[in-house]
């Protein structure tokens, strides 16, 4: 079943908040300091306000009258000098999500591609996204899309 990708709309809230909190409860198995699906309002409102502030959008994927997936970015730009000035600006993801029953029918791709094209089409030259080291499924994913690592970003417990 194909998907139709739009901007999510007020009436989309409840779907966006039952995907991130699978989003949520799926990162708190493989990494403990992530919070769980209780999260998940408190979370989607703070990306929200990042949107509004920064500029971008959340996508959601919809098939048959239901949301089945959600991808949310904003525009950056990266501080100082050390990226050159025409890629200072760019895109980055926050979240995307797809639900479990719709998994492994593009729909992640859809919604890679869409925000890809948005982004061109407002002169953005790059897209960047962070991926837990242990998602690798997710990794997978973004890697047959052309995604390739940008940086590394370490960390150790104390």
């Amino acid at each position: 079943m194909t998907a139709t990708i739009r901007e999510a709309r007020p009436e989309d809230r409840p779907a966006l908040i039952r995907l991130m909190g699978a989003l949520n409860a799926f990162e708190a198995e493989i990494e403990e300091n992530r919070a769980g699906p209780e999260a998940a309002e408190s979370h989607l409102a703070w990306v929200e306000g990042q949107i509004a502030e920064l500029g971008g959008v959340t996508l959601v994927a919809e098939q048959a009258g239901a949301v089945t997936g959600f991808l949310s970015y904003t525009f950056e730009e990266d501080p100082g000098t050390f990226v050159r000035p025409d890629y200072r600006r760019h895109a980055l993801i926050w979240d995307i999500s797809v639900a479990e029953e719709a998994r492994g029918q593009g729909i992640g791709q859809a919604l890679l591609s869409a925000a890809e094209k948005a982004a061109r089409a407002a002169g953005i030259a790059e897209i960047r996204l962070y991926v837990l080291e242990a998602n690798v499924r997710a990794r997978r994913i973004y890697e047959e899309a052309g995604y390739r690592n940008y940086e590394r970003f370490l960390s150790k417990r104390l």
